[in-house]
C-alpha cells in the first residue's frame, strides 16, 4: 500500500523548519567528492533530485516518497522522524540529503562519518536555494539553473497577470478535522511559510497578518473574525485519509457569515503536490491565482 505524505507531520516539519537556522554548510567530504549513491531523506528533496536527473544515483528513499513513479521501486530507510540508520549504513551512501530540521539525524550521519546535505524548505526562496544548494552539491548546476529558470518563468507568467487587480483577502488551511460537523484545530497559512509567499505571488494578501504564530490554529470564531474573501483547503489526497470531501464542503458551509462561504469562493485543492514543498509546489501557484483571479481569462498568452 503506498504511502501518503501526512499532513500533520508536513506542518511539523513546517514549523521547526521556520525557527531553524539558517542554510548550514555541508561537510567537506560531501564537497569535494561526486555523490554517486546518494540517498534522500524527504519527499521535497526526492522530487528535486529527479527533477535535477540524479534518479540513477539516488540508491534508497523515506516511506513517504511516492512522486515521481520511478521512486516505489526504490528502497525504503524508514520515515522522516524514524529513519533506519542501520539501512542507511548498509547502502554505503556517499551522500545523504535532508531537511535541516532533522537535527538528530544530521549528528547520528556526522557521528558515521557520512556526508550530509542540509536544505530547508519554509518559504519559496528556500525551495529555490533547496535546488541551487542540491545542484552545486552533486555538480548538476546546469539542471538546477534550468530548473530554476523555469520556476522563474511560472513566477513571472503569473506575477504579470495580476499585478494591478485588486487583492482579495484569502485564507489558505492546512488541516482540520473532517470527520463531525463543525471544524476543529484549524491549521493556517501564517506570516512565514511558502502558502504566504504563494498568496502573495497569485495576487491577494494574506487574511491572517499576525508575526507571532509560525503555524496559527484557529476556531471557527477566529475564521469569522478574520472573513476571509477566499478560502483555499489545501486537502491533498483525501481518499489516503478516508475523509469525505462532501463533507469537508458541508463543514464549510455551516460558517454562513464568511464572505468566501456566503459568495461561494470555498476552494478544496486535493492534488498531492500541494504540501510538498518541491518544484512542483509552484503549480500551486497557477492554481491559487485562477482561483484567486477568476475574471481574468487565464488562457490568454502574455509577453
Amino acid at each position: 500500500m503506498r504511502h501518503f505524505w501526512p499532513l500533520i507531520l508536513f506542518l511539523l516539519i513546517l514549523m521547526v523548519a521556520i525557527v531553524g537556522l539558517k542554510y548550514p554548510p555541508h561537510s567537506e567530504k560531501s564537497a569535494q567528492l561526486v555523490p554517486q549513491r546518494i540517498i534522500t531523506l524527504a519527499p521535497n528533496i526526492t522530487e528535486i533530485a529527479f527533477a535535477l536527473g540524479l534518479d540513477k544515483k539516488i540508491v534508497a528513499v523515506t516511506k513517504y516518497c511516492d512522486y515521481p513513479e520511478k521512486v516505489n521501486t526504490l528502497p525504503k530507510v524508514g520515515g522522516f522522524t524514524d529513519p533506519n540508520l542501520e539501512a542507511i549504513v548498509a547502502l554505503k551512501p556517499d551522500l545523504v540529503i535532508l531537511v535541516a530540521s532533522q537535527q538528530q539525524t544530521i549528528k547520528q550521519l556526522q557521528q558515521l562519518n557520512i556526508p550530509a546535505l542540509a536544505v530547508y524548505n519554509a518559504t519559496l526562496s528556500d525551495i529555490q536555494h533547496s535546488i541551487k544548494s542540491i545542484g552545486k552539491a552533486t555538480q548538476h548546476q546546469q539542471q538546477a539553473q534550468r530548473l530554476l529558470a523555469d520556476i522563474d518563468h511560472q513566477i513571472i507568467s503569473v506575477t504579470n497577470k495580476v499585478a494591478h487587480l485588486t487583492k482579495p483577502k484569502v485564507m489558505v488551511t492546512m488541516g482540520h478535522s473532517a470527520a463531525s460537523e463543525q471544524m476543529k484545530n484549524i491549521y493556517i497559512a501564517g506570516q512565514h511559510d511558502f502558502f504566504n509567499d504563494l498568496i502573495n505571488l497569485a495576487g491577494g494578501r494574506n487574511s491572517y497578518q499576525g508575526t507571532h504564530l509560525k503555524i496559527p490554529s484557529l476556531s471557527i470564531e477566529g475564521i469569522m473574525q478574520l472573513n476571509p474573501d477566499v478560502i483555499i483547503d489545501i486537502f491533498p489526497e483525501a481518499s489516503d485519509h478516508n475523509a469525505n470531501i462532501e463533507q469537508v464542503k458541508q463543514q464549510w458551509q455551516n460558517l454562513a457569515y464568511v464572505n468566501a462561504v456566503k459568495n461561494n469562493q470555498v476552494h478544496i485543492i486535493e492534488e498531492n503536490y500541494a504540501t510538498i514543498p518541491g518544484p512542483r509546489i509552484f503549480q500551486l501557484l497557477d492554481d491559487m491565482a485562477r482561483i484567486i483571479h477568476p475574471e481574468l481569462n487565464w488562457d490568454e498568452q502574455t509577453l
